[in-house]
């Protein structure tokens, strides 16, 4: 059975008049962002201290802010409103910086599992918890096959005073005098350091037989900790802290449509191979049996392309991602308000292939309903610098956004009235003809231009191109792509 949103009263009336798009520009007001509040304090058990607790996203029926939105105006909000927002929590299920606000509490066997995966389990660990592992094994290794090397050699009597004065005594290690020398004769077997006084001797086998231990355990030991320590230091997860990510997303108008666009660059110069966008929105949903989903995630269509279709991204510069708010978009019905007033968040993902290391990066960020923007575009921040002769990215104004006049009503509406302003625009031409007839007749005429040897006309570049001949301006050269501005100087740190 289908599952059925709670979006706080989105719905689409499609009985509609006679209306101007004109009308429906957004005003300009400023965005303000509040700072989140303090973090929920979880009470649990002494028991517990094995595992860890979950920090719970909160996605209700919304009351707490009804009263405190009522006021608004799509997305415009009053003084008070703005003020009321900065006192209330903002939870989030990825923060900004792309850190999961989530963990794991009552974990059956959760030691146990983890050593089963020592070896991951130690590269998740932080840094100074390596260093004193590192440290510790080989500690640990030197005492111990110190103290087997001092219990070898007091078994075989090296240390009697009348052994240490007989010159005929073979002892099984020259120049064991206590237990310190056999910790420095641990700690040379095991890195072959050799500073050739003290050996062992062929009186005891025992301790040669010891001896290939202790260096093979050696390697081991160094092999492992020399693993970890590499796998810390070439995980790409500090790679994310280059991709940037816009602070606000915004809804605009393309080609008669709503999206909903974001804007993500890379800020190093090596690239991201094979890089691709998905999002997800996260809300709770209710189905018709009655079962309800806290945590539900949607996957929404996100692309690269002016039709928000093909998620790979070539980050030359930032770039936008764009999703299509088509009858498949959980926005479909949504106006301004409508999203103000709801609780959700989209998670976005990025991931992409190191190119120094090869190492698959991902990079997330989050947006709550009060950081999408209706009714704003993103700025342009490519220019061409002529002097330098290169393409100059300002990466200052990736959050930039400039107010358009894209209708404040929700998609289904708008599609409505434009199908509306379509039907009457063909009964107008065709007076006395139904809407199939109109279509019917519309397709015969494109049939009858082709067969007939008529063309489409050119594109506007050519116009362009045709126009310039003809006022006599030829070039030689090509013009480049985008704005050009010889202002522009580009300082390299």
């Amino acid at each position: 059975m289908p599952a059925t949103r709670e979006m706080n009263g989105s719905t689409c009336s499609v009985e509609i008049e006679d209306e101007s798009i004109s009308d429906w520009g957004s005003p300009h007001f400023t965005n303000m962002e509040h700072e989140e509040g303090p973090s929920e304090q979880v009470k649990r058990d002494p028991d517990e201290d094995h595992g860890a607790h979950f920090n719970f996203a909160y996605f209700g029926d919304g009351d707490s802010k009804e009263a405190t939105l009522q006021t608004r105006s799509g997305s415009i909000p009053n003084t008070k409103s703005l003020k009321d927002l900065g006192r209330q929590e903002r939870r989030r299920i990825i923060s900004k910086s792309g850190d999961c606000n989530t963990q794991l509490y009552r974990v059956s066997d959760k030691n146990r599992r983890l050593m089963q995966d020592v070896f991951t389990t130690m590269v998740d660990m932080q840094w100074r918890y390596v260093f004193l592992a590192f440290i510790a094994s080989f500690i640990v290794s030197w005492f111990g096959f110190g103290v087997i090397w001092w219990f070898m050699s007091y078994v075989h009597g090296d240390y009697l005073l009348e052994n240490i004065n007989n010159s005929t005594f073979v002892p099984c290690i020259l120049a064991n005098k206590n237990f310190a020398s056999a910790f420095l004769f641990s700690q040379e077997t095991q890195h072959t350091i050799g500073y050739g006084s003290r050996q062992t001797t062929e009186e005891c086998p025992e301790a040669i037989i010891l001896q290939c231990i202790q260096s093979i355990v050696g390697v081991l030991i160094q092999a492992c900790m020399a693993g970890v320590v590499f796998a810390k230091l070439a995980r790409p997860k500090c790679r994310t802290n280059t991709v940037v990510f816009s602070k606000n997303a915004v809804i605009t108008m393309r080609n008669g449509g709503l999206f909903l666009v974001f804007r993500v660059g890379n800020m190093r110069r090596s690239h991201l191979l094979e890089a691709h966008v998905r999002a997800q929105l996260v809300q709770k949903v209710t189905t018709d049996e009655g079962e309800i989903i806290h945590f539900h995630q949607e996957e929404l269509k996100v692309g690269t392309q002016l039709s928000g279709e093909d998620d790979r991204a070539l980050l030359l510069w930032p770039i936008f991602i764009a999703h299509p708010i088509d009858e498949e978009s959980p926005l479909w019905r949504m106006s301004p308000q409508d999203i103000q007033n709801s609780n959700f968040e989209i998670i976005v993902v990025l991931e992409g292939i190191v190119e120094p290391t090869g190492n698959t990066t991902q990079a997330r960020t989050s947006y709550l309903p009060q950081e999408i923007l209706w009714g704003y575009r993103f700025d342009n921040l490519v220019s061409y610098a002529r002097k330098q002769g290169v393409y100059a990215i300002d990466c200052s104004s990736i959050d930039q956004t400039v107010p358009d006049n894209t209708p404040r009503v929700p998609s289904c509406r708008l599609q409505q009235l434009h199908s509306n302003r379509k039907a009457k625009a063909s009964s107008a031409a065709y007076p006395g003809l139904s809407t199939d007839q109109v279509t019917k007749a519309g397709l015969y005429s494109r049939k009858t231009s082709q067969v007939s040897g008529n063309h489409l006309p050119p594109p506007a570049n050519m116009y362009w191109a045709q126009n310039r001949q003809e006022d006599g301006h030829s070039h030689q050269h090509q013009q480049g792509v985008g704005q050009e501005d010889e202002t522009v100087e580009l300082k390299t740190a």
